[in-house]
Order: C-alpha cells, then sequence, then structure tokens
C-alpha cells in the first residue's frame, strides 16, 4: 500500500477510535507521525520522563508542527539517551476550504501563502543549542495541506488541515546537510545575493544565515559596499 494513504488510513481511523483530530494540528500531526511511526504500538512512550510520540528501533520520533522551541526540555532529557529525529511539516501548498455551521462548502481556492526549507529555518534556529548533537536529526517534510476553514457568518475559524500530499523529505544532522541548502552564490555574498536567490524575505535569510554560521558552514568576510560579505566553508 503507497505510504501516504496507509498513513492516512490509519490516522483517519485513530480519529474514529479516539474522537480526536476535531482541532488545532491534529490530523497533521497524526498523519506524519504514522508515516514515520507505521507500528501503532511505538506510539506514545514513556521515556526519559516524557511521552515520546513514537520509540522505534531507530530512536525517538517527534512530531512537532510548530513551536520547535517547546522540545527544548524534552530534547535535553532524550538526546542523551538516543537518536531523535524531529519531524516538522513546510506547508509548501496550502488550499482553502471554507463550509457554512452545517458542514456545505462555500469555496474552494488556493492561497498564496506558503512556506520553504528556507521560512522553516525560522523555527529551526530555535534549537540552535542542539543542532551539531549527535542525537538530533531534523526532518523536514513537504507538504500539501487543505485547510478547513469554518465561517458562521461573524467568524471564520480553522477546524484542521488535512494533508493530502506529502513531497521532498530533508533530513538536518550534519553540517553538509545544511550546506547542501546553501545555494552557488558568488564568493563573497550578501545577504541581498542570497534573497535573490532563495526568493525568501530578508528576515527568513537572515536566520537561515545565523543556522548556517552556527553549525560551521558559512563565515562572515568583512563588507560588500555597505553590506556584510559571508563566505561559505563547506
Amino acid at each position: 500500500m503507497d505510504r501516504f494513504k496507509a498513513a492516512a488510513d490509519a490516522a483517519a481511523e485513530d480519529v474514529r477510535g479516539r474522537g480526536i483530530g476535531q482541532l488545532g494540528e491534529k490530523m497533521l500531526h497524526l498523519m506524519l507521525k504514522y508515516y514515520f511511526a507505521p507500528d501503532p504500538e511505538t506510539h506514545e512512550r514513556p521515556l526519559g520522563g516524557f511521552i515520546a510520540d513514537a520509540v522505534t528501533g531507530e530512536g525517538v520520533i517527534e512530531v512537532q508542527t510548530r513551536g520547535l522551541s517547546r522540545l527544548k526540555p524534552k530534547l535535553s532529557a532524550l538526546l542523551p539517551l538516543c537518536p531523535v529525529t524531529v519531524v516538522h511539516p513546510v506547508t509548501v501548498t496550502r488550499h482553502i476550504r471554507r463550509f457554512d455551521e452545517n458542514g456545505v462548502q462555500l469555496s474552494y481556492r488556493k492561497s498564496p501563502k506558503h512556506e520553504s526549507v528556507y521560512t522553516a529555518m525560522r523555527e529551526v534556529y530555535t534549537l540552535r543549542d542542539f543542532l551539531l548533537h549527535e542525537n538530533l536529526r531534523i526532518c523536514l517534510c513537504d507538504v500539501e495541506t487543505d485547510d478547513l476553514v469554518v465561517d458562521n457568518g461573524r467568524q471564520r475559524k480553522r477546524a484542521d488541515r488535512i494533508p493530502i500530499h506529502f513531497g521532498e523529505i530533508r533530513m538536518l544532522h550534519s553540517p553538509a546537510d545544511y550546506a547542501a541548502l546553501l545555494p552557488d552564490l558568488p564568493e563573497p555574498f550578501t545577504v541581498r545575493d542570497l534573497m535573490d536567490t532563495v526568493c525568501a524575505p530578508e528576515m527568513y535569510v537572515r536566520i537561515f544565515l545565523s543556522t548556517l554560521i552556527r553549525v560551521g558552514v558559512a563565515a562572515e568576510c568583512g563588507k560588500n559596499g555597505r553590506m556584510k560579505a559571508y563566505r561559505r566553508l563547506l
């Protein structure tokens, strides 16, 4: 069976059995958990004073759809014990399905908002003190979602995010993995050069660059005109 479909079916059965998945990002979280840890017997296991999303033969799988900084206490406890893979979705394509209070679909459109591996660095950088730990792997998974929005005529509220496709998966473990995210640039390069190449807002590009510096992939090397200049180390 297709891996994505198997995860979707397992998550749907989980929702039916436990009555969850109706608020927040539960379906997205569930599907990612079943995608990376298909055996439900490995789910919600106690370890190191915490409940891990999954404990498999290869270590811990921890799915965090947002707010990676919340994982700091758990990582401090688990990383000395075993490998930990933090799975974080990157919503590259988002569709908005709008319903009324009775469940009748009112509209369906593609959202202009999207994420990329570069905007995801805003989350990754919050774990900067752990990035080079030998037991940490950060898994960035491209996802396409249907965002379900309930519109009662007075306000709109997102009810859930339903994945409809999982795309490219990037595993970040070593400095070389981070170096692979840095595109070909002139040497030395500036923030402006990087912005023009990756097509991301300045704030995210600066955080991405700070991440590269943190893991030893890039370093400041003077100035190019009035802008700081940087060079690749790997």
